[in-house]
């Protein structure tokens, strides 16, 4: 089951195709941050003021051959990005020229850190196979940050935890709904949205809790999801 802890009003992110302009009001206060994406290789990517989920193109199929991603992450002054990849999956490529993983383990997908900005630049060459990578992000505010790729069952011991802003439209199936509770194999994030505890847009910290399981749950559509029976 899911508790939703803290409530902060958002407007939604106005996107075009390279770009999103993101205004966060808290506190009668407002922050303007100018976050975006170009290149012909960008996958799913919903880049939030607080937390954000990208991956590569075709994510968890085979990434592309020849093509270029670069995404700009940027937040508050003050603050400092942490960045979680649920999954990296890239070929072997000496001196990186495929954009990929070489064999002395040298990431290929070039994370620059400037304080409270990121940018990260994907380019592929020639490949055969490869998931590519799926990657989120939020402030040190939230170190409890989980990947949208994680399910209830991952957890030995479950309590609050920090669902990223664009889990909704990633992979992973979720059983149950908000008031029979849900699997423990649901993906944990998705499953927050479908309750309605969190917001695609913006994420948001959960509580999850551990209840006795159902033999059967229903299948329902809520926020833009549907659970499987």
């Amino acid at each position: 089951m899911f508790r939703n802890q803290e409530k902060t009003e958002y407007v939604p992110a106005k996107k075009g195709a390279n770009w999103a302009l993101i205004k966060e009001i808290q506190s009668q206060m407002s922050l303007y941050l100018y976050l975006y994406f170009v290149g012909n290789g960008c996958g799913h990517t919903l880049l939030g003021a607080e937390s954000g989920t990208l991956a590569s193109q075709n994510y968890p199929g085979t990434y592309p051959s020849n093509i270029f991603c670069k995404w700009r992450l940027r937040v508050p002054e003050g603050r400092t990005l942490r960045l979680l990849f649920g999954d990296f999956d890239i070929e072997n490529s000496p001196g990186c020229s495929n954009g990929s993983l070489p064999q002395r383990k040298v990431i290929c997908l070039n994370v620059t850190l400037s304080s409270n900005e990121v940018v990260i630049t994907f380019m592929s060459g020639t490949h055969r196979s490869g998931r590519g990578f799926l990657l989120s992000y939020a402030t040190d505010l939230h170190p409890e940050l989980i990947s949208c790729l994680q399910r209830g069952s991952h957890f030995s011991s479950l309590g609050s935890l920090y669902c990223p802003a664009g889990c909704k439209n990633v992979t992973g199936d979720v059983w149950g709904s908000s008031e029979q509770g849900y699997r423990d194999t649901s993906v944990l994030c998705k499953g927050a949205v479908h309750a309605g505890v969190i917001s695609d847009s913006v994420g948001g910290r959960v509580t999850v809790t551990r209840e006795r399981s159902l033999t059967l749950y229903e299948s329902t559509f809520a926020n833009g999801v549907l659970s499987k029976m």
